[in-house]
């Protein structure tokens, strides 16, 4: 896990999940009468929560600077926070990462509120037999990315695309894929019989999110 302060402890790592933040936060999913702002946090949030759930994996938080403010709302006090510039791609975010010691990692969509711990869990296991693995979002891009580190050779030709709306890296293993809610019409994808998404829940509902 980190120090506490925003910076990685010390000493070879193994996993680590990330949180991706990138641009402006203001959910395109917002329905009337929902601020978009507020709907943006309260996934990211849930997301966070999710990663949380994962035993042996360290939770970092990659921002870019329109996000800098929503990182540090909602990061824990053993939350890694990177800074990326806007639009970074997936190689470069995963570089970032490889750089602090870590063996594996998975970039996560923070528009995902829903996700079940169990579609991380499989992205991390098929990572044991594959260089790359991707849960593709059946609502448009992919909702995890996992690498090995230092990141595949396709991964790196990938392209400058934001990292979670790039194609998958060739040869990437895919498993079990989910939503992420990039629509107002995306909303009635959710489960509500799905423990979680408290926050997003809350605010849908009329009740101020947990933040």
């Amino acid at each position: 896990m980190s120090d506490g302060l925003g910076s990685p402890a010390t000493g070879v790592r193994d996993r680590a999940a990330v949180l991706v933040l990138d641009g402006a936060v203001r959910s395109p999913a917002a329905p009337p009468g929902c601020d978009p702002g507020r709907l943006a946090v309260a996934m990211a949030e849930d997301v966070l929560a999710v990663i949380g759930e994962l035993d042996g994996v360290d939770d970092l938080i990659a921002c870019s600077p329109d996000s800098a403010a929503l990182a540090e709302g909602i990061r824990w006090p053993t939350t890694t926070v990177l800074p990326i510039p806007a639009g970074s791609s997936a190689a470069a975010i995963l570089s970032l990462v490889a750089e602090l010691g870590y063996r594996q990692a998975v970039l996560v969509a923070p528009d995902c509120p829903d996700l079940p711990a169990l579609h991380l869990a499989k992205v991390f296991a098929a990572l044991t037999s594959s260089p790359a693995a991707v849960s593709v979002s059946l609502t448009g891009g992919l909702v995890i990315l996992g690498s090995q580190l230092p990141g595949p050779a396709g991964q790196r030709a990938a392209g400058p695309a934001a990292a979670l709306d790039a194609p998958a890296p060739m040869g990437a293993r895919e498993t079990l894929p989910w939503r992420r809610l990039r629509r107002p019409a995306d909303l009635a994808r959710l489960e509500p019989a799905l423990e979680g998404w408290d926050s997003t829940r809350a605010l849908l509902a009329g009740r101020e999110p947990r933040v």
